[in-house]
């Protein structure tokens, strides 16, 4: 089924935060739950993500992954890509979420914990641009 966005979560819960995709996924599909967008969990980003950019049926994919060395914690940092004409796919934008441990755990750490909320309005926010 085609659709009009598809948000990917590149994550592991069992990596502190790097679980924080999974948790703003469940989060994300509660609050669009009435949009014609497919949430997808993977968790690492090598060939499972170019096998599912490479089949994926949406005119915008937002992919979230988290990076521990070059984005501050509980900062986003932004990569749009814009494919040439013709193709199926119009947008595929990369928010790379800032954070502070990728130790083994299943919590994350009490500094993104804090920020949860934060960064989940700034992606929300990003889903609803993309949405428009």
């Amino acid at each position: 089924m085609f659709r009009k966005l598809a948000v990917i979560g590149i994550g592991d819960t069992r990596k502190q935060d790097q679980g924080i995709t999974v948790y703003l996924l469940d989060k994300l599909k509660e609050m669009f739950s009435k949009y014609d967008i497919s949430f997808i969990q993977i968790n690492s980003a090598g060939q499972e993500l170019c096998d599912l950019l490479s089949n994926i049926k949406a005119e915008k994919v937002l992919v979230l992954d988290t990076d521990r060395d070059t984005v501050t914690p509980g900062d986003l940092d932004y990569l749009k890509i814009t494919p040439k004409e013709g193709e199926t796919l119009k947008e595929l934008l990369v928010v790379t979420i800032g954070i502070f441990s990728d130790d083994w755990g299943k919590k994350l750490s009490n500094r993104i914990a804090q920020n949860l909320s934060e960064i989940l309005n700034k992606v929300f926010d990003v889903v609803s641009g993309l949405l428009s």
